[in-house]
């Protein structure tokens, strides 16, 4: 069994009683761990299909609440020559100007392998990513973890699905909102089998997330991965600029004492905050993080991002 789902076992023991009744936030907030770590970049068949949701998906409207996008009408969705442009929010206005970074930032790196290294929680981690298949290498070194986890074949979309993502407003938010749905879907019923192969009963009850919990979460993992062109990029912050709930914060620092941008929020069924650290100049992410109803952190910290012609090997062997 993969490592990470050995963590997710064994964190829902620690967490829950015998029988493994958990509560639904402790059960969702170890499922997003696991979606998190270990699907954060995987956008399943939908990604394929980018091109074509963004045509499916033209119409929709972000009907959450959020803030049209300047220069529109709220009725119509256009142009409007009637109405002055809404005037943005305080959080708003920064988060399009990481807009306008991600948009100005270089292209993603040349060669087919990208490598990023981290730090995750205690222990170093680094991931390569084949842009060409999606396939991700996992390396990892610290106390209680395996050095090398097992391949993850079309783990990842490729640069080109990628690249096939709409970057439409509303086009992008249903599309984010249906892989985030599927991959939870999927997340439940992989964690549902893992429990019963340890001879304990399943019960993984899961509360309502809103459209815009699914939406915010879906929009920062996707922002993990180091093969989002700008362009999309881009388009992430403006979705998330049209998401209820956010909050920023533009003088804020990582835990390496980074400068940068925290856009935080609080899912409305679980009481988890999730945590994103961007880079002002560039839009590109620094740090990730989560916080349980119980104080619990998990944090994600993003060293560096490189890429090279040949598949590289286990940077902690020795």
């Amino acid at each position: 069994m993969p490592g990470i789902d050995e963590e997710i076992v064994r964190e829902l023991m620690h967490r829950c009683t015998d029988d493994l009744h958990a509560s639904p936030h402790i059960t969702v907030g170890v499922v997003r761990r696991q979606r998190r770590r270990r699907l954060r970049n995987r956008a399943l068949s939908v990604a394929a299909t980018g091109a074509a949701a963004g045509t499916v998906f033209a119409v929709v409207a972000s009907a959450s609440g959020g803030a049209p996008r300047p220069g529109t009408s709220p009725a119509s969705g256009g142009p409007s020559s009637a109405a002055p442009a809404l005037e943005l929010t305080a959080s708003q206005k920064i988060l399009y100007k990481l807009s306008a970074a991600a948009a100005k930032a270089p292209a993603r790196p040349e060669g087919r392998y990208v490598v990023m290294a981290e730090k995750q929680d205690t222990y170093a981690r680094t991931s390569v990513l084949d842009s060409l298949t999606g396939d991700v290498w996992t390396y990892q070194r610290g106390a209680g973890v395996p050095s090398e986890l097992p391949v993850a074949r079309h783990d990842s979309p490729t640069a080109a699905q990628f690249d096939a993502m709409p970057t439409g407003a509303a086009a992008l938010r249903a599309l984010l909102l249906k892989q985030a749905k599927e991959q939870q879907g999927q997340a439940i019923a992989e964690q549902q089998k893992e429990l019963k192969a340890h001879g304990k009963k399943a019960v993984i009850r899961q509360p309502q997330l809103t459209d815009d919990d699914f939406v915010f979460e879906q929009a920062t993992t996707l922002l993990w991965n180091p093969l989002v062109g700008p362009e999309l990029r881009s388009a992430l912050y403006k979705v998330l600029a049209a998401t209820p709930g956010v909050r920023v914060d533009s003088h804020a620092r990582d835990d390496l004492s980074r400068p940068a941008v925290e856009i935080s929020r609080t899912a409305t069924a679980t009481g988890i905050e999730d945590q994103t650290f961007e880079n002002p100049k560039t839009g590109a992410v620094l740090e990730t993080a989560f916080v349980y109803q119980d104080g619990t952190k998990g944090t994600d910290l993003y060293l560096s991002v490189t890429s090279r012609g040949t598949l590289p090997p286990n940077p902690y062997r020795r």
